[in-house]
C-alpha cells in the first residue's frame, strides 16, 4: 500500500486529483452505508433540500472568540435569517437552523469526544428542530461519535461524508476546485450525497449554501489566527471553559501550511474566486479580526441594516397574504 501511494504522487495532478476522487468517493459511500445501517440513520442523501431554505442569506457560525463581540441587535438580525452552526457550536445559546460537525474517534481524541458528546445530549431538546448532518466516517469500527448519538438528537438527523482534493499548493488546489466544478458539486439541487471539503468545515457548509441556493454567506466566528474559542470565555461559558483540546495560543490547525495541506485562507480565497463570485454568491466576514479579512470583505452595519429591512418587508408581504 505504501509503495502504492508514493508512486501515485509523482503522478501528473490532473490524474492524481480524478484517481484520488474515484478510489474515495467508492470508498466513502460504501461506509456510509453501512454506518447507516448500523446506527438506523437516514443518509444525506436523503434529504430534501428543497423549501429548507428560508433567506438568501446564509450565516456560517464558526467558534472562534470573535463570536462573544457580536451585539445584541445583529444577532437579532441572523435569528431573522438562516445560519449554520459548526462542530462545537451548541455550546452557544443560539439554535441555529441548520447544525454541520464532523465524527469524532474516541481513541484519536478522547477529550474531544467526551466533551461533544455531553454536549449534544445537554442540547438534543434544543436541537428537536434543526437539521443536523454528521460526517467524517474514517471506520465503521471503534467507538466514535456517529454510533453514541443521544436519542433525543436523532430527530432531523443526517449521515453524509465529505470530499476533499490533494492539493500540495494553491495551483493544484486551483485545479481541483475546477475538477469538482466539472462534477456539479456546487450546482443548486435538492438532494446530495457528500459535500466538498478542503481543511475545515468552513468549505462544506459553503457547498451546502450553493446547493441550496443562498445568495449570500456571512463568516461569523471564523478567524482563522488562533485556538480561543468562544467557549472560553469564563464567565460566559463556566462549564466550556476548561475544554483545550489543543494549545491554545498555537496557529489555527487549518491555516497552517502543510505538505500535503494549503492554508484554510487560501482554500477561502480560491474558492470565493473561483466558485461563489462566478455564481454571483456574496461573501463577507462579521470581524475585522478575521484574517480572511480584508480580502474577504466586512460585513458593514449597513448590510445588517439591509438585511434587517428585507426580512422586515417578507413579513409584512406574508401578513399581507394571510401566511
Amino acid at each position: 500500500m505504501h509503495t502504492l501511494r508514493s508512486l501515485a504522487k509523482r503522478l501528473p495532478y490532473p490524474v492524481l486529483c480524478r484517481l484520488y476522487h474515484h478510489v474515495r468517493l467508492r470508498s466513502e459511500s460504501a461506509r456510509i452505508v453501512k454506518v447507516a445501517a448500523l446506527t438506523g440513520l437516514p443518509l444525506l442523501q436523503t434529504l430534501n433540500l428543497t423549501g429548507l431554505r428560508g433567506s438568501d442569506t446564509l450565516f456560517v457560525l464558526g467558534s472562534a472568540w470573535s463570536i462573544n463581540e457580536i451585539p445584541d441587535k445583529r444577532w437579532q438580525i441572523i435569528s431573522q435569517h438562516d445560519s449554520v452552526g459548526i462542530n462545537f457550536w451548541p455550546a452557544h445559546p443560539f439554535v441555529p437552523r441548520l447544525y454541520h460537525f464532523e465524527n469524532i474517534v474516541y481513541g484519536s481524541q478522547p477529550l474531544m469526544f467526551e466533551a461533544l458528546r455531553q454536549l449534544l445530549e445537554k442540547r438534543s431538546d434544543a436541537y428537536a428542530n434543526t437539521v443536523k448532518i454528521i460526517t467524517e466516517v474514517g471506520t465503521i469500527h471503534g467507538r466514535q461519535l456517529i454510533f453514541e448519538i443521544p436519542e433525543g438528537m436523532k430527530s432531523n438527523f443526517y449521515a453524509g461524508f465529505s470530499m476533499p482534493v490533494v492539493a500540495r499548493d494553491e495551483e493544484e488546489l486551483r485545479t481541483g476546485m475546477r475538477y469538482m466544478q466539472s462534477l456539479g458539486c456546487f450546482t443548486q439541487r435538492s438532494h446530495v450525497a457528500w459535500l466538498f471539503k478542503y481543511g475545515g468545515s468552513v468549505i462544506a457548509v459553503m457547498t451546502l449554501a450553493l446547493v441550496m441556493g443562498y445568495k449570500r454567506i456571512v463568516l461569523c466566528g471564523v478567524d482563522l489566527n488562533n485556538q480561543d474559542y468562544f467557549y472560553h470565555d469564563r464567565e460566559r461559558y463556566p462549564g466550556c471553559v476548561g475544554w483545550e483540546f489543543v494549545p491554545r495560543k498555537d496557529v489555527h490547525l487549518t491555516a497552517r501550511r502543510l505538505p500535503w495541506l494549503v492554508p484554510a485562507q487560501s482554500a477561502v480565497y480560491l474558492f470565493k474566486e473561483l466558485v461563489l463570485d462566478p455564481a454571483d454568491v456574496e461573501l463577507f466576514v462579521e470581524s475585522p479580526v478575521s484574517t480572511l479579512y480584508p480580502k474577504v470583505p466586512l460585513a458593514s452595519q449597513t448590510l445588517f441594516d439591509e438585511l434587517r429591512i428585507e426580512r422586515h418587508l417578507v413579513f409584512l408581504r406574508a401578513d399581507k397574504h394571510g401566511c
